[in-house]
């Protein structure tokens, strides 16, 4: 799973039937600021804007301002040091590592997903263990990550380090729909619709082309032309759509994207 941005919302215990539709197709909170930039980032690796976890002290922030400050460093302009908490940045995987378990002892839980991130990509010098990365998930979704219950999910319905559950992958999804990660609610509407739950699926993808994801977009335009979704309908996410988008737009952000 690719580094995100991260929101903590409270864990529920019950099954996922106890998701009421109220609020799963509620509007899903405001996108959180780049407290560098102040601009909108979104909660997935989307949109044409990633972001960077700082482990040394929890913090978020978008890869444009993330590449701005490497370009300085590499041009000896500032020094390689943490925005935010002035630890140096350069280091080395072991040192890198003692600031994840300081953090996790903190109960950060954005730490134990991008930790848990690691041990699935097999990163950061670690060895490849996807149970190592289920658990280091499920701490995180129990802490509040939704981008932990956005991975729990994707590896509940592919088995990848646990049993398949469709169920269980649903749930998870669900968790992380409403707490406004993007691809996790274009997954729903993925599922509804192979299910043959097309308003359904329309519901969820209007959500997530309001939150600025593309395919959602392309999937409302879709249904619009199949007549599931009303031209008011479309028009309106569209400029919703167009609105978000736009705030997330930076000369920054622009240039890292290229930079990769």
């Amino acid at each position: 799973m690719s580094t995100t941005a991260g929101k903590r919302m409270s864990t529920s215990s019950c099954e996922q039937n106890c998701i009421s539709d109220e609020k799963l197709f509620a509007d899903p909170p405001p996108k959180e600021d780049c407290p560098i930039c102040m601009l909108s980032m979104p909660y997935a690796q989307c949109c044409g804007v990633e972001s960077t976890y700082m482990a040394c002290c929890g913090k978020l922030f978008c890869y444009g301002c993330a590449t701005t400050e490497s370009q300085e460093m590499d041009e000896g302009n500032i020094k390689s040091l943490c925005s935010f908490c002035r630890e140096p940045i350069n280091i080395s995987h072991k040192k890198e590592l003692m600031q994840y378990k300081k953090r996790m002892k903190l109960n950060d839980s954005e730490a134990f997903h991008e930790l848990g991130n690691s041990y699935y990509r097999g990163g950061m010098g670690l060895p490849q263990d996807n149970r190592k990365a289920f658990e280091l998930w499920k701490r995180g979704a129990e802490l509040g990550s939704i981008t932990a219950h956005y991975c729990l999910g994707i590896v509940y319905r592919t088995g990848r380090g646990v049993d398949i559950d469709k169920e269980r992958a649903a749930y998870h999804m669900k968790l992380a729909a409403i707490g406004g990660h993007e691809v996790a609610r274009h997954a729903l509407g993925m599922i509804e619709l192979e299910s043959g739950n097309i308003d359904r699926a329309m519901k969820h993808f209007m959500i997530a082309a309001r939150s600025g994801f593309d395919e959602s977009l392309k999937g409302v335009g879709e249904g619009c032309k199949g007549g599931f979704v009303t031209k008011d309908e479309y028009t309106s996410t569209l400029r919703s759509y167009q609105n978000i988008r736009n705030e997330m737009k930076s000369d920054q952000r622009t240039k890292a994207a290229e930079y990769e």
